[in-house]
């Protein structure tokens, strides 16, 4: 290819913004990553630099979680009656999270714990990102993810359980749902598109932790009870002032539709419907809009079986 056909390929008005993320450049022999992708990619290693200089030698939001593991060990109460959001290491999550990380809190030492913690955010971008590094970079640019690594919460982690619920594990709602509630929507999602075996399974094996978990301490859920759920259903933080109980309908209902409409519009639906009715609504809990990324780049499982995501073991069918 000649200089001048590369200008005329730079300058050819079919190349839409869109393309120039999604389409590689060819320059004579060489075939290089679309540039638009490239931009955001050096964008958000810029941001990931950032973070990681000055943010991840302190702990964050991690931390809480394994304090709240430490305090089961140590027979303490899991949750600060005197606690508002924005407290430091306060632990606002169901009884459940912390004890399944009751095995590593014990012979992991905070910073250890922090330093795994990290490593495991990281792999959910990479896994998100379609297994591309240069796309996991650049979903750092949406400025929600870099917040998320910045404070390194759980949303990524809830992306992917989301994402493998969608498409391979259906109970992965349960356990989403054992950690920030919301993912719980998914049951309704499943009921919703016809796929009542998945709802059913997916209920009882939530229904299954729930009850395993107050078995193991009903002290604990006796405190998650009247501190967290005291606090009523509209005094929930979020930074759009719209409160928790109209978020959460309003997010049950999107997940209904979700599974009424054909997946390629429910699937992302459902996304955001579980976004929308998390119980604390800060800036990191839309960096799991990012789960949308693979849902939408790869198509849900074609009936022949061929798909690059693995897929539920029902194939979807469209609703009228």
């Amino acid at each position: 290819m000649t200089a001048p056909d590369i200008a005329v390929t730079a300058r050819d008005p079919r190349r839409s913004p869109l393309r120039l993320l999604t389409e590689p450049t060819v320059v004579g022999r060489l075939r290089l990553p679309p540039i638009g992708l490239v931009a955001l990619a050096a964008v958000g290693g810029a941001l990931l630099l950032i973070v990681a200089i000055n943010r991840w030698a302190t702990p964050s939001d991690e931390h809480a979680y394994w304090l709240a593991a430490r305090r089961l060990l140590d027979g303490q109460p899991l949750y600060d009656p005197t606690a508002f959001p924005g407290t430091p290491y306060a632990y606002w999550y169901p009884p459940t999270f912390a004890q399944a990380l009751v095995p590593i809190a014990a012979f992991l030492p905070s910073l250890w714990f922090t330093g795994a913690w990290t490593l495991l955010l990281l792999g959910c971008l990479w896994y998100l990102g379609l297994r591309n590094g240069l796309i996991a970079l650049a979903l750092v640019a949406f400025l929600p993810v870099a917040v998320e690594l910045w404070y390194r919460n759980a949303h990524l982690v809830i992306a992917v359980l989301l994402v493998l619920a969608i498409r391979r594990w259906p109970i992965l709602f349960a356990v989403g749902a054992a950690i920030k509630v919301a993912p719980g929507l998914g049951i309704a999602y499943l009921a919703a598109r016809g796929r009542w075996r998945d709802a059913a399974i997916t209920a009882g094996f939530g229904a299954g932790l729930l009850a395993v978990s107050v078995a193991l301490s009903p002290g604990a859920w006796a405190q998650f009870v009247d501190v967290v759920l005291g606090r009523g259903p509209n005094d929930m933080p979020s930074i759009i002032p719209v409160p928790y109980g109209v978020r959460a309908v309003l997010g049950a209902a999107l997940a209904i539709l979700a599974g009424r409409i054909p997946p390629r519009y429910g699937e992302p639906l459902l996304v955001v419907a579980v976004m929308i009715a998390s119980p604390t609504l800060w800036a990191t809990a839309f960096s799991l809009l990012v789960a949308v990324v693979p849902l939408i780049a790869i198509p849900p499982r074609a009936p022949d079986g061929t798909s690059a995501l693995a897929a539920p073991a029902a194939p979807y069918t469209s609703r009228p």
